[in-house]
């Protein structure tokens, strides 16, 4: 009777096992890319900025883009050197601004301006216009990220044989956010934004793998979520492949 008990027992805790790993797995949600680089599509921008409502526009336009997360991948980063003019952007954040800088030091730019565009770490100005950036013919290699609850598990497989260590950076963006602006250069202006960076983390790897869970973060009202991911040479911001898509939150 005894031992009845007690393989009744295993049994209950066998299944209870099988269920949490079932809950975990239908929690994951996996991003993978293919071979050729998708378009990193960076816009820094401000709610301060009286020229960036077009560029956001835009930028937004992607929502509806049939390439969204196939080949595109945009993300604006709102920056915080504006924020004296009067109005203190709530998106914005210093380490967005540091990271314009870092991409205007590798391209050589003088100084850095909002809105500016970057298409894979390089200045791109035609969106000013409206039109779309080529599509890179580049095989640099597969990126796959897979996001379980709060906990990031990612692989990139570059194409050609490397041996420096990759950074990858992982952003949780936020959709259909909205402001009205009460001062500043767009006072009176009701903003509607797309692919706010809400939260990214960056993390170094020797062997292009990587473990790690993401931190809390201020959802800011967002009506959907998405996740936005690129790797990088470490020391170099410039991504070599990218991926996204959206998220359940």
């Amino acid at each position: 009777m005894h031992s009845i008990k007690i393989k009744y027992l295993l049994n209950i805790i066998a299944l209870y096992s099988v269920a949490a790993f079932m809950v975990a797995e239908v929690n994951a949600e996996t991003f993978t890319s293919g071979d050729r680089q998708n378009n990193l599509i960076e816009l820094y921008t401000s709610e301060g900025c009286s020229s960036c409502p077009p560029a956001e526009k835009y930028l937004n336009s992607y929502k509806d883009n049939p390439e969204l997360w196939t080949t595109f991948i945009p993300i604006a980063l709102h920056v915080d050197y504006w924020d004296y003019l009067g109005w203190k952007d709530r998106y914005a954040s210093p380490v967005h601004t540091q990271r314009q800088r870092l991409l205007g030091r590798v391209n050589l730019q003088n100084t850095i301006y909002t809105p500016g565009f970057f298409v894979n770490g390089d200045p791109w100005s035609r969106g000013f216009f409206g039109s779309d950036p080529e599509k890179s013919k580049e095989l640099t290699g597969k990126l796959s990220v897979t996001l379980n609850n709060n906990r990031i598990t990612a692989k990139f497989l570059p194409k050609q044989t490397e041996t420096h260590p990759f950074t990858l950076t992982v952003a949780i963006l936020g959709m259909g956010l909205k402001t009205s602006i009460q001062a500043g250069e767009n006072s009176g202006h009701k903003s509607k934004h797309e692919f706010v960076n809400l939260k990214y983390v960056t993390k170094k790897s020797n062997n292009a793998s990587w473990a790690f869970e993401l931190p809390d973060f201020d959802r800011m009202g967002a009506s959907q979520f998405a996740l936005v991911a690129w790797v990088s040479k470490a020391g170099d911001p410039r991504p070599i492949q990218s991926i996204g898509g959206y998220i359940k939150r």
